[in-house]
């Protein structure tokens, strides 16, 4: 599985529990300038977070580093079963041989 696809699978999963504010898997995947409660109370202004259909995560952003150690991607998640402008930035680090070392969420924020 190419490195694309893996992190899609995984922002996938943590796009899934946010929908179902799985609060203890999102903690777990904090990066350090983000705490749980900034992901609750930018949550709390907007209506239900929906699953995106599949074709959504076509439009992931990604941003390979010029270190070579990782990526940045951006995703806009979807509101009542629409896409939004709450945005989803995550960070995956990855080993010399495109082994994921850490997927974390950077940022929720509006764009």
């Amino acid at each position: 599985m190419n490195i694309k696809k893996q992190l899609l699978e995984l922002l996938k999963k943590t796009v899934v529990e946010l929908v179902k504010s799985d609060f203890e898997s999102i903690k777990a995947k904090l990066g350090n300038d983000i705490q749980l409660e900034d992901i609750k109370e930018e949550l709390s202004y907007w209506d239900s977070l929906t699953i995106p259909p599949e074709y959504a995560y076509e439009k992931v952003e990604f941003y390979e580093y010029e270190d070579g150690s990782g990526l940045g991607l951006e995703f806009d998640l979807w509101i009542d079963n629409e896409v939004s402008d709450l945005t989803l930035s995550c960070e995956a680090i990855l080993d010399k041989n495109n082994n994921v070392l850490s997927f974390k969420i950077e940022n929720l924020h509006t764009l």
